[in-house]
C-alpha cells in the first residue's frame, strides 16, 4: 500500500500537509484527482489509524461539509436504520482490522467508521466508504443528498422563493426590500452589510427548510435586476443564461457599492432607472453566494414571478 509519489503530492496538497501514513488512491474524480484513499491501519510511528478510507476531493468534501453544517448528521442518525448503522461499523473495523500487520500486538485502532461504533460521527467517511465500494448504508444516504439537486432561486422586489425538488420555501425579502435598506452617496457600508445580513438571516431558515440547500450541485437563479448584475460584470448586455462566479459578483458588488449615484449612470451596463435598485439585487447575490457557500450561480431568466 504505497501511493506514487504523484499521488502522493496530490493527496497533500489536497489535505495541506504531508501524509503520515502509507496509502492508496481507490477512487478517482473524473479529472483522475485522488477522490478516496484507503489508509494502512497505522501511521509510520506505529499510532493507530481508524479511519479506513479518506475523502479527499476537494469538492466532494465542500459539498458534504455543507451537509453536515446543515445538521446532516442528526438527520442521518434518524433517518438511517440504527442496525443497520451498528454492522456498517462493525464491516468497516474488521476489514481495517484483519490489515494489521501480522502479529501486531501494539496499540490498534478502535471504532468502526470515523473512530466510533455506535451512531454517526462523521459522513465524510461514510461517503469515503461508500465510494470505496463498502456497504455503508449512511454513505449512500449521503449519496442520495447529494444526488443532483438544483436549487431554483426566484428573486422578487419584496419577496425570494426557493425550490429544491419538490419543495417550495419563501422569504419576505427582495431586491428593492435590500435597496430601500441602503442611503447615502455613495452607499453607506454599514446600510449594506445589515442588508446582506438580513438575507442571510433568512437564509439560515431555508437552509432548515430546505436542507437540500446547503448541497444543491447547482443553484439557479431568475427574477428582478439580474439580466443587469450580468451586464455590469460584461460591460454591456448579456446573454443568459449567464454564470457569475463568485469573485466575479464581489468584484461587482465592491464596484457599485463604493460609486456615487452619477458615476453609476455612467456605467454601460446599468440602465438609468436601475443605479440604486441594482445595490439591492447585489445584496441578494453576494448573501446567496456567501452563506450557501457556492463558487457561482446561473442567472437563467429575468422573469422571477414573484413581487
Amino acid at each position: 500500500m504505497t501511493a506514487s509519489s504523484a499521488d502522493f503530492e496530490a493527496v497533500a496538497a489536497l489535505l495541506g500537509r504531508s501524509p503520515q501514513g502509507d496509502f492508496d488512491v481507490v477512487v478517482r474524480d473524473a479529472g483522475g484527482e485522488p477522490l478516496v484513499v484507503r489508509n494502512a491501519p497505522l501511521l509510520h510511528d506505529g499510532t493507530p489509524m481508524p479511519t479506513r478510507y479518506w475523502l479527499t476531493g476537494r469538492e466532494a468534501v465542500r459539498r458534504v461539509s455543507r451537509l453536515e453544517a446543515a445538521g446532516g448528521v442528526r438527520r442521518a442518525e434518524a433517518e438511517v436504520v440504527e442496525v443497520a448503522i451498528t454492522a456498517a461499523h462493525d464491516r468497516y473495523a474488521a476489514e481495517r482490522d484483519a490489515a494489521l500487520p501480522p502479529g501486531w500486538e501494539g496499540p490498534r485502532p478502535h471504532g468502526g467508521v470515523g473512530g466510533t461504533r455506535t451512531g454517526v460521527k462523521c459522513l465524510h467517511a461514510h461517503y469515503a466508504h461508500h465510494l470505496a465500494g463498502g456497504d455503508d448504508p449512511v454513505g449512500r444516504w449521503v449519496a442520495a443528498q447529494l444526488a443532483g439537486v438544483v436549487l431554483q432561486v426566484m428573486l422578487g422586489e419584496r419577496e425570494m422563493r426557493f425550490r429544491a425538488g419538490e419543495r417550495e420555501f419563501t422569504v419576505p425579502v427582495g431586491a428593492i426590500t435590500l435597496a430601500e435598506m441602503v442611503g447615502g452617496d455613495p452607499p453607506d457600508p454599514a446600510d449594506l452589510t445589515n442588508a446582506i445580513g438580513l438575507l442571510a438571516d433568512h437564509l439560515d431558515d431555508v437552509v432548515r427548510e430546505l436542507p437540500a440547500a446547503a448541497t444543491a450541485e447547482e443553484v439557479e437563479i431568475s427574477g428582478h435586476g439580474l439580466a443587469t448584475v450580468a451586464a455590469v460584470e460584461v460591460g454591456g448586455a448579456a446573454r443568459l443564461p449567464f454564470v457569475l462566479g463568485r469573485r466575479q459578483a464581489e468584484e461587482v458588488f465592491r464596484t457599485l457599492a463604493t460609486e456615487t449615484r452619477a458615476d453609476r449612470q455612467h456605467n454601460p451596463g446599468l440602465p438609468a432607472a436601475e443605479v440604486h435598485e441594482v445595490l439591492g439585487v447585489c445584496c441578494a447575490v453576494v448573501a446567496l453566494l456567501r452563506r450557501l457557500d457556492r463558487p457561482a450561480v446561473r442567472i437563467v431568466g429575468v422573469d422571477g414571478g414573484v413581487r
